[in-house]
């Protein structure tokens, strides 16, 4: 199901590359959109029975981004992206991989600097979790989307630089509020068990509209 979704995804976003520059002409608008994606370097912040060796791991991300200007220097930015997190982690002597594709919508206010090629975006973003896999190996996928909650939120700020008017490349930290765990699921653990994913993100732009 995950490369069904995963395909799914890129056939979207490829119509979208096709259909938004006529949309993005449109002046009335006052929407500035831009195609987007690069590497998430992930990991997650854990205790109780997760509490074991973890590294970052790196994932991808890539979609559509909306900024509409509401004063002088301050937009509204928005999007719909596929956003992959994960970590790697040791149990018993063993290298494993945690796994997890999300459909993240950020809200989030953007400030442009005058004169500068730079700005600053902060705010919360929405994601739907599509899958969770655990990887004992480089052969073995298992299935843990029902350990995790499916609705998340998640805190997110960045640095824009814009490079020309349509190419810029974005740096991003971006890190879940509480805990990932289900609910129901995390009852049955210990006390003190977090399951808790953050990621540092580097994205590359191209703007459609001028």
């Amino acid at each position: 199901m995950k490369h069904y979704l995963f395909a799914l995804l890129v056939l979207l976003t490829a119509a979208l590359s096709v259909q938004l520059p006529a949309y993005a002409q449109k002046k009335s608008t006052g929407v500035a959109l831009a195609l987007g994606g690069g590497v998430n370097l992930s990991n997650a912040q854990t205790a109780g029975y997760y509490n074991h060796a973890s590294s970052s791991t790196a994932r991808f991300s890539f979609g559509f981004f909306a900024d509409k200007k509401i004063k002088g220097g301050l937009s509204a930015r928005s999007g719909f992206f596929y956003n992959g997190l994960g970590r790697e982690h040791v149990v018993g002597g063993m290298s494993m991989q945690d796994e997890f594709s999300f459909f993240t919508v950020p809200l989030q206010a953007k400030y442009s600097f005058k004169n500068s090629p730079f700005s600053l975006y902060v705010g919360p973003q929405f994601s739907y979790l599509i899958n969770a896999t655990w990887r004992p190996d480089g052969n073995t996928r298992s299935l843990m989307t029902d350990q995790f909650q499916r609705l998340n939120v998640s805190a997110a700020g960045g640095l824009l630089c814009a490079f020309t008017n349509r190419f810029s490349m974005g740096f991003e930290y971006q890190s879940s509020i509480g805990s990932n765990l289900d609910k129901e699921y995390a009852s049955n653990l210990p006390a003190d068990t977090k399951y808790q994913l953050n990621a540092y993100s580097l994205r590359a732009f191209y703007k459609l509209s001028k």
